[in-house]
């Protein structure tokens, strides 16, 4: 609460004394001008994304003949290119692009007017109706736009089928092993087991049960399964800023950023990702640490179990999330360490702080390591030690590379043959290889843990147990030979729940770092198909990506200026 009324003095204090800027400020055109403009936005989508030639599948989806005629007058071939599939191809993913730039403009501009509201203003909840507006029509365009950037959806119906249908283990048993099918000659991993967690498994089961054959219901039932886990995340997103403390202003502001955010809108609606599932529990899990601290419960299991659980469950979706579980048991050993020193001098003496801290560890390791075991071990009885370890290393994510900079080495050393023997061609073989990267990826990880174990100790907070995870899932983003545009919605969902950074400069250049990578993500896609101009992903391709992130970190971080220090009472003068 201190925190909360720190900031809205903080935006009192800097109110504009002119009356007229505060009538408009305190309108409501603005943002339903935001509203159908970025609807607009979405619905002009349509029309290019169908026209992108698809080599796997051509969708016929309810409604979609419809929306795709809202675009029907732009451009199809503005002849780039002598080729004229490839001048389709790039043109019509030029304008998508264009108009997903557009999106972001009319998100930024939403974001500046509830920035601007004042602390007292009775538009938040208005400006929020609008909001989940927006979000359901947009999202519900994405659902029946008749085409696909991405077929994650059909290696999630594979997975369906095997377990619905054939009654096998999607770990040890690929859908090729029943070559009739009709998902195989659609799912480009047909021939690889499952990378998934049990819980994803669990998910697709249950979708394989209730759905056909036909790959148009599955990509419905996908697509609005993630719609639906991503409108459940926004009400995650204010649970958890509330719980925090924050102000109605960052409850809105935060909701904002993450339900129109555009990559997390496509990748949710359109895409069909499960990122966005794993998203809910890890959101979950931060709304359930923030009550804990709210309570003074964070340091007793019943305070802290909850949490984790979360944030397990998150990774038995996708096992990525596993840096936010090992940052949030330190957070929970650093706290018990602190919170029983601050209370308890003779504890500390007599051995007992550190005893309660390990206990704490082991019962946090143990939970976790049961719940994963239990939804793991109806996959895995029946099987050897080498099967199970061969079902974790086998899938193409655990071998190869995509739209990383490891990829963009490969390939250029596949086009240019470098002389054999030479220190460039040692050097550029070192780093195409993945077991490097692997341990790359690793070790950064590792030091952005340690160097958020040195943060977490001077500051146990779970804002900081936030910005902590934010730092250790974008290295791992910068640096993973496996990237996918649709994983920096991870980013999002974090960054958001730091809101207010106007006193924080790490704060502050973490949100411009999450909101820069996920403008930048869509660049991957220039590249889908190899198509010129653009053609594939070699090179010097990689910058695209990581530049723009990168640079507005460094930016922001070096130009950071702190917000006016107030004269509060001594017990609220406190820097959140």
């Amino acid at each position: 609460m201190i925190e909360k009324r720190i900031e809205e003095s903080l935006v009192a204090a800097s109110k504009p004394a002119n009356t007229t800027a505060k009538k408009a400020a305190s309108s409501l055109l603005p943002p339903v001008l935001c509203t159908i403009a970025y609807v607009l936005c979405v619905l002009l989508m349509a029309a290019p994304l169908s026209r992108i030639p698809d080599p796997t599948i051509r969708l016929q989806l309810p409604f979609g003949a419809w929306l795709t005629q809202v675009g029907a007058w732009l451009p199809n071939n503005l002849g780039l290119t002598g080729n004229a599939l490839a001048s389709q191809s790039t043109t019509n993913m030029l304008e998508f692009l264009a108009l997903v730039a557009l999106s972001f403009v009319v998100y930024g501009l939403c974001a500046l007017y509830i920035s601007r509201l004042a602390a007292e203003s009775r538009r938040y909840r208005q400006t929020r109706m609008l909001l989940w507006a927006g979000t359901v029509l947009a999202g519900l365009i994405f659902v029946f736009t008749p085409a696909m950037l991405s077929h994650d959806i059909f290696v999630y119906s594979s997975y369906s089928r095997l377990l619905a249908n054939y009654h096998t283990n999607p770990y040890f048993v690929p859908l090729t092993t029943f070559p009739h099918d009709p998902f195989v000659p659609i799912n480009h991993y047909a021939n690889t087991v499952a990378t998934y967690g049990p819980l994803w498994l669990a998910v697709c089961g249950v979708f394989g049960f209730l759905v056909g054959p036909q790959a148009t219901a599955y990509v419905l039932a996908f697509r609005l399964f993630a719609l639906a886990a991503h409108l459940l995340n926004i009400w995650l997103v204010m649970l958890s800023l509330r719980a925090l403390g924050r102000s109605t202003r960052t409850v809105t502001l935060g909701a904002l950023l993450y339900a129109w955010n555009p990559l997390v809108l496509l990748e949710s609606g359109y895409g069909g990702h499960n990122d966005v599932f794993m998203m809910t529990f890890i959101l979950l899990g931060t709304y359930l640490a923030a009550r804990a601290q709210q309570r003074n419960t964070l340091t007793s299991p019943r305070g802290y179990l909850p949490p984790l659980l979360a944030f397990t469950l998150s990774a038995l979706v996708k096992f990525t999330s596993l840096p936010v579980i090992v940052l949030y048991i330190i957070f929970l050993t650093l706290n018990t360490l602190r919170g029983s020193a601050a209370t308890n001098a003779q504890a500390r003496t007599q051995g007992m702080l550190q005893w309660k801290a390990v206990r704490t560890l082991v019962i946090a390791a143990g939970a976790a390591g049961v719940l994963a075991l239990a939804l793991y071990a109806p996959f895995w009885i029946g099987h050897s030690l080498h099967a199970i370890r061969i079902s974790f290393t086998s899938p193409p994510s655990s071998l190869y590379s995509e739209n990383s900079i490891m990829r963009a080495l490969a390939t250029w050393v596949y086009y240019q043959r470098p002389r054999a023997n030479t220190l460039g061609y040692i050097l550029m073989h070192v780093f195409i290889t993945r077991s490097v990267w692997d341990d790359i990826d690793i070790a950064l990880v590792g030091i952005a843990c340690i160097l958020s174990t040195v943060w977490l100790w001077r500051a146990p907070t779970v804002r900081t147990f936030i910005l902590a995870s934010l730092a250790a899932l974008g290295t791992l983003l910068i640096v993973t030979p496996w990237f996918f545009s649709w994983y920096v919605t991870w980013l999002i969902g974090l960054a958001v729940l730091a809101l207010p950074v106007t006193r924080s400069r790490i704060g502050r250049a973490l949100l411009a770092f999450a909101l820069a990578f996920s403008f930048s993500a869509f660049l991957t896609y220039l590249f889908l198909y190899g198509y010129p101009p653009f053609g594939a992903w070699t090179g010097f391709v990689f910058l695209t990506t990581i530049t723009p992130p990168l640079l507005a970190f460094l930016i922001t971080f070096i130009t950071w200026r702190p917000a006016k220090i107030l004269h509060l009472s001594a017990s609220e003068n406190v820097v959140p």
